[in-house]
């Protein structure tokens, strides 16, 4: 059965306050583009038939360039980001839906978590095997409050019972296809990850344990870290 790798880059990354530089998918991580970090990974697991990137507007030709210069062979697809994340998630969605049958495995992965693991991504698939989806994630470690206000603290949380998510997120195409349509009918338009919508239209979802350094690139108080990492994992 085919798994095809569904990779997001179609946002501007406002919170890495990078006026005049390039969005941050495109940001050089060692020699190369922290989303080819990211693309290379799919590219080397033997599970993974194809690629779609969901890429920001005007910014296609740039990454069309990207493709050929770093030979990555398993694009086929670059597909158009919408306004909001769940925009983006629909429009590859039905780009895949022309060519692969429901059954598809769907691994939808953020283009800037370039450290993803191969173990991952194979649990994530056979979870989604079973007509289940998936979805990575961490028990959290730390100590975790609630606050309304953003300055004060009102309960804190069973951190033992909360995760953090990461991804991959990972569903066949057929039932992601039917929930992402039911929830835009029932008004749900600016759910943040796969994952969220689908709980939100009353689904379980199985966890995948991820790692600690499969870290996204967020703010600018994560390209330290990520360059620590990239001098131990990448040698370009």
């Amino acid at each position: 059965m085919s798994s095809v790798a569904l990779i997001l880059a179609g946002g501007l990354g406002l919170r890495m306050n990078q006026e005049g530089e390039p969005p941050k998918q495109f940001f050089i991580l060692g020699e190369k583009p922290i989303l080819v970090h990211t693309l290379d990974r799919f590219e080397a697991h033997p599970d993974i038939e194809a690629t779609c990137i969901v890429c920001l507007p005007t910014w296609e030709e740039y990454l069309e360039n990207l493709i050929r210069r770093y030979k990555l062979k398993k694009v086929r697809w670059i597909v158009p980001g919408g306004e909001l994340r769940q925009e983006s998630v629909y429009n590859g969605l039905c780009e895949l839906e022309k060519e692969y049958p429901p059954d598809t495995v769907i691994v939808v992965h953020d283009g800037v978590r370039p450290f993803i693991t191969s173990e991952i991504i194979n649990r994530n698939i056979e979870i989604a095997l079973t007509d289940k989806p998936a979805m990575t994630g961490l028990c959290s470690t730390d100590t975790l409050v609630t606050s309304t206000d953003g300055t004060t603290a009102e309960k804190a949380v069973d951190r033992n019972s909360t995760f953090t998510i990461q991804t991959p997120q990972t569903y066949k195409l057929g039932y992601g296809l039917n929930l992402y349509r039911e929830a835009m009918e029932n008004g749900i338009m600016n759910s943040i990850n796969c994952c969220e919508l689908f709980i939100a239209m009353g689904e379980s979802v199985n966890i995948v344990n991820g790692r600690k350094t499969n870290i996204k690139l967020t703010t600018q108080d994560d390209i330290a870290y990520l360059q620590f990492l990239h001098s131990i994992f990448f040698e370009d």
